[in-house]
């Protein structure tokens, strides 16, 4: 699943969203940001256990949704102190994937 998570973000490096910025912070204060492409791509992080958990969006039933998410967690060095600096990807895996297949719009109708 990582390769597929690392293939489909090379192919979209044009995508906007892979432009966000994430910034990680270490407990010495240095602090370093990188894109969502650069943390996907790196091969850095790692894919967490699946977990439930209710879903944030309102529905009309009376019963919680639950859904399935799973984490993307970055571990880097710091380059400073050397210690293990963990971030979580804003978006889980569930969310990622149908973003990250999606094709471009087309050039011609949205240019």
């Amino acid at each position: 699943m990582k390769d597929t998570v690392i293939s489909l973000s090379l192919k979209n490096k044009d995508n906007r969203f892979l432009k966000n910025k994430i910034e990680l912070k270490c407990k010495c204060g240095r602090s370093q940001c990188i894109t969502y492409y650069d943390f996907l791509t790196s091969g850095e992080f790692n894919i967490g256990e699946p977990t439930t958990a209710i879903s944030p969006f309102i529905s009309e039933a009376i019963y919680d949704e639950t859904i399935s998410i799973t984490p993307l967690r970055l571990s880097k060095k710091c380059p400073g102190c050397g210690k293990e600096v963990v971030a979580v990807f804003p978006l889980s895996l569930e969310e990622l994937m149908p973003l990250l297949q999606r094709h471009p719009p087309d050039p011609q109708m949205y240019g």
